[in-house]
């Protein structure tokens, strides 16, 4: 799981240490897939094998003549390189991504679940801002996933109403 954030800095040639978390929660592979945020954010998204198993099962329940799955298909897979992570955990951030994204010197890892993100520190602080207040925003929309997964008893160390171990 990718979580928290981290600054670093890129080289002289272009390179970048994947922080060593990051580089834990690919589960000890070295390949990593990086892409512009499919949602436009001024950003970089990434992630390992796992995440490109969630893109191929998602796409593989679409039919292979749907417009829409084409469309994702170009529009993603189009535009992601396929990075191989040095003995120091440093990849080579390509030059295509990083123009668009509008990073240059500096980055900021965000941890995002499944995947991460690289943004220029002052675009993320931006988009923290805006995100801190959306979410603050939408909360009341976690309750019921919330509700669904007590009744489940899947939270691991959650006491229930009546003194037992969600989970």
């Amino acid at each position: 799981m990718f979580v928290s954030t981290y600054e670093s800095a890129i080289d002289a040639k272009g390179r970048v240490s994947i922080p060593a978390p990051f580089r834990a929660a690919l589960g000890g592979n070295s390949r990593i897939y990086l892409y512009p945020a499919p949602d436009g954010s001024p950003c970089l998204e990434g992630g390992g094998e796992a995440l490109m198993a969630v893109y191929r099962q998602t796409l593989a329940r679409m039919g292979p003549q749907d417009s829409g799955r084409k469309a994702f298909m170009h529009a993603f897979f189009t535009k992601t390189a396929d990075l191989k992570m040095d003995d120091t955990g440093r990849i080579k951030l390509p030059e295509i991504l990083l123009v668009p994204a509008g990073i240059t010197k500096q980055v900021k890892f965000a941890g995002a679940l499944d995947r991460f993100q690289i943004w220029d520190p002052g675009q993320y602080e931006i988009h923290d801002a805006k995100m801190s207040k959306e979410a603050a925003a939408n909360l009341d929309k976690m309750n019921a996933p919330f509700q669904a997964a007590v009744a489940a008893g899947g939270i691991p160390g959650l006491i229930t109403g009546n003194g037992e171990d969600g989970g």
